[in-house]
């Protein structure tokens, strides 16, 4: 009898063994994650540089438009910028196609989160390019041009070495937060660790433990980023 009530009080209780379970499950979609994030910040950087540029020479209209752009960014959540994207960028590349008279053009789920947070973080991006570029003393240049360097050659082999030193680290760090944000993913279809997880409670029932399988894989996942990156940060401070 009170090993029949001891079974019962054990399945009603926190089971680590579904938590190691559902760990395993949402370990498959990792590498989709950690994939989906660097192209993400890849492009966000790239359109990071072009905002940097526009606005470090003060380009007329283009200008206006980054601004614009980047109140946008800063006052609307990421959830319902993604939701815009979904519902409103399929459609604006259907009638481009049409225009051109191209076939009909299906945009999938991940090109549209792609895409759009990409742009989301596009202006903090610009803004850390900035910051490197104007921690750079303006003697520096002046002695690149007096040493017979071209403005090329000065931004090569001076300029960006010690502009990366400033913008790594927050590169670093915006990578896991572009990780952590993804779980953000799933409002438009697409599967991460957070949308795993929530599959995985739906096979079992077990909902809590799904979650906390999922908060593991996040914090062991950041914390050995963390290290590297940490690793990789004194390697170019050295550089």
């Amino acid at each position: 009898m009170e090993s029949a009530n001891s079974k019962e009080v054990g399945e009603g209780m926190l089971s680590v063994r579904i938590i190691w379970e559902d760990m395993r499950f949402i370990l498959t979609v990792v590498p989709f994650t950690l994939g989906t994030s660097f192209l993400v910040l890849a492009a966000g950087v790239f359109l990071g540089f072009l905002i940097a540029v526009v606005r470090i020479k003060r380009i007329p209209v283009a200008k206006q438009l980054a601004r614009v752009f980047m109140d946008y960014t800063r006052g609307i959540p990421l959830v319902i910028h993604l939701y815009l994207a979904y519902f409103i960028l399929p459609v604006v590349i259907e009638k481009l196609s049409g225009a051109f008279g191209a076939e009909r053009i299906q945009v999938p789920p991940l090109a549209v989160l792609v895409v759009a947070y990409s742009f989301y973080i596009s202006v903090g991006q610009s803004e850390n390019i900035r910051s490197a570029y104007s921690s750079i003393d303006p003697g520096q240049w002046d002695a690149a041009y007096a040493s017979g360097l071209s403005g090329y050659q000065a931004l090569r082999r001076i300029v960006i070495p010690q502009g990366v030193t400033v913008a790594v680290p927050v590169l670093f760090h915006t990578y896991l937060g572009i990780i952590k944000g993804l779980s953000l993913a799933f409002t438009i279809g697409i599967t991460d660790i957070l949308a795993q997880a929530k599959l995985a409670s739906a096979q079992n029932a077990h909902y809590l433990e799904a979650y906390l399988a999922a908060a593991l894989v996040y914090w062991i996942l950041c914390g050995v980023l963390g290290m590297v990156f940490h690793r990789m940060e004194l390697a170019f401070k050295k550089w």
